[in-house]
């Protein structure tokens, strides 16, 4: 049996997924970008977001998690990562220049 799913609908079940894999993650100031989205003790972040252009960076593995735990293609786990962090944390992302910028981690300043 086939199910059509809404965008809107679809996108509540991968939030609710990143609210889980987020949880307890902070936003800190980071060395290379504005925000960093990071656990508590850790050197490094999951995203970080620069104000200046409104762009987002990813770590590679968040990307991939979320293509394979929903068979996205990479561009599509990229932009709902993009609307994920704009509704959760109301932080505008600019989601035109950002595939080439996700294979690192983020490093926070200390």
């Amino acid at each position: 049996m086939k199910y059509i799913i809404t965008e809107s609908k679809l996108d509540r079940v991968i939030f609710r997924y990143l609210d889980d894999k987020f949880e307890g993650v902070e936003l800190v100031k980071g060395k290379y970008c504005d925000i960093v989205f990071v656990f508590p003790g850790e050197k490094f972040g999951l995203m970080g977001w620069k104000n200046h252009d409104k762009l987002l960076w990813s770590y590679y593995k968040v990307v991939t998690d979320i293509e394979d735990m929903f068979s996205m293609r990479e561009s599509d786990a990229l932009d709902v990562i993009g609307r994920y962090v704009e509704s959760k944390y109301d932080l505008k992302v600019n989601s035109s220049d950002w595939e080439s910028d996700f294979f690192f981690q983020v490093k926070v300043d200390n």
